[in-house]
């Protein structure tokens, strides 16, 4: 009997731990109202590298949406007045069958205006990227966990969240960059050196992460269904 509480119980631990797995999802829609809070100075993250960069003084509406979340606080989804600091280099472009590409590392992070705490950061790992798609004139910037991509809750989202929840693979954000407009007229890439010249864009962002418990509470819930047990069989 001793045998079949204790598999029931680890039973009980593994199914926890499969069906804690939930998702966050988050976005923000494009400020409107003629501005252009993107910027991208040529070579200004040296090296030939175009820096692109978010006007801080523009508020954004950071849309957290925890309705598949187990224990999100309040409402399904929570909307921040917050802010934009953004940090991204674009390396060197080729272009293939009509389609433009290239790396892009750094980071951004959300935070909320009221409280100036940090809501979400997201980060290009050592030796990973993300990437600048251009395919006519549409633009998009990916990140996804497989090619190098780390988000980290700030206290302003962890409050949305039952104790021990923590970000987990798979990790995803898409800049969409539209109405790009090029310094003096230029082409967005130069032809002889592959690099981006100095333009200036509006965006809009969505992204997403699972979300699980900490492997130590999963081992304390572990420890209290065996605890349970046994007390019951005693």
């Amino acid at each position: 009997m001793k045998n079949v509480l204790q598999i029931s119980a680890a039973a009980a631990v593994f199914a926890l731990a499969g069906a804690a797995q939930a998702d966050l999802a988050f976005s923000f829609a494009d400020p409107g109202a003629g501005i252009r809070p993107v910027t991208a100075v040529k070579d200004g993250g040296g090296l030939g590298i175009a820096r692109i960069t978010y006007n801080m003084a523009v508020p954004i509406s950071f849309i957290v949406d925890g309705a598949n979340e187990p224990g999100f606080v309040g409402p399904a989804t929570k909307t921040f007045n917050a802010s934009l600091e953004l940090q991204l280099d674009l390396g060197s472009a080729t272009t293939a069958a009509g389609v433009t590409t290239a790396s892009v590392k750094g980071y951004f992070i959300v935070k909320d205006n009221v409280s100036n705490q940090v809501i979400l950061r997201g980060d290009t790992l050592d030796g990973g990227a993300g990437a600048f798609v251009r395919v006519g004139g549409t633009n998009s910037i990916l990140f996804s966990n497989d090619t190098g991509f780390q988000y980290t809750f700030g206290a302003a989202l962890n409050s949305l969240l039952a104790p021990g929840r923590n970000p987990a693979n798979p990790q995803e954000a898409v800049f969409t960059l539209t109405n790009i407009l090029v310094a003096q007229g230029l082409s967005l890439i130069d032809a002889q050196t592959k690099t981006f010249n100095s333009f200036s864009a509006n965006s809009s962002f969505t992204g997403n992460t699972a979300v699980v418990p900490t492997p130590g509470s999963i081992a304390l819930v572990g420890l209290g269904g065996l605890i349970a047990a046994r007390r019951r069989r005693a």
